[in-house]
């Protein structure tokens, strides 16, 4: 295995990251799979683009879930907030895999992006929290509350509405997750996924789901991005800036 300058950590796990030959996957059929006894993910040798994208997005959501103990039989709400804590901790744990992954990303879109620049630090201004953001072609709105709306929760997607909505006080870490957690129940919805579905339902809906998002909408993963990784100045009060 061809391994990348970088480990992934994730809950109890840290696996090295590399290439192999489709001869020598574990697991011939996938275009990349996770191998806890041998301590690697490995990815396809042959994979380009956003073909490399999907196979390594799909290895972090499933482990993930496995890391976090959320198998077959968890219900929706299980499943949204174990994706979303996983890519904070992500993040936070591997900045080296998660400047990777934003320029892989970033190169594989039909317009390329600089999304390393997001999360290297190289914007001299935060990018603003999106309105709007289409989920398979679907509009779901994004829209900060006031305390009083909140009821005893940091956010909420109203179904009806298609609407994921964010206490307006979030900062940090948690505006991130947060933010990820409602706008996945939105995924959730569009893909038509059950409260008790089955368990690569639940995965596919998180990987096509996300990528579309990105693939349609770059500015929302321009945001999210940067609320990820600069959590110290994340906040959606439009008076607080990013220190020098």
């Amino acid at each position: 295995m061809t391994c990348l300058p970088f480990k992934i950590a994730l809950g109890p796990y840290t696996l090295a990251v590399g290439f192999v030959d489709r001869s020598d996957l574990t697991d011939r059929r996938r275009r990349a799979c996770i191998n806890l006894e041998l301590g690697r993910i490995e990815l396809r040798s042959d994979l380009r683009d956003m073909q490399l994208v999907e196979a390594f997005f799909d290895c972090l959501v499933r482990l993930s879930h496995f890391s976090k103990g959320c198998q077959q039989g968890c219900v929706e709400e299980a499943y949204t907030h174990s994706f979303a804590t996983g890519m904070v901790e992500f993040a936070q744990r591997n900045p080296r895999a998660w400047l990777w992954f934003n320029l892989i990303l970033g190169k594989s879109l039909k317009t390329p992006a600089r999304l390393d620049r997001v999360v290297r630090g190289a914007l001299t201004t935060p990018p603003p929290m999106p309105r709007r953001i289409l989920v398979r072609g679907r509009p779901i709105m994004l829209r900060s509350i006031p305390k009083s709306e909140t009821g005893s929760a940091f956010g909420w997607y109203h179904f009806s509405r298609r609407e994921a909505q964010l206490y307006r006080g979030l900062t940090g870490a948690n505006l991130a997750v947060v933010a990820l957690h409602e706008i996945t129940h939105a995924v959730h919805h569009v893909y038509a996924v059950k409260e008790r579905d089955r368990h690569v339902n639940f995965r596919r809906a998180q990987v096509q789901g996300w990528l579309n998002i990105v693939k349609r909408n770059p500015g929302v993963w321009r945001w999210l991005a940067w609320v990820i990784s600069f959590p110290q100045d994340a906040s959606l009060m439009p008076t607080l800036r990013r220190s020098a």
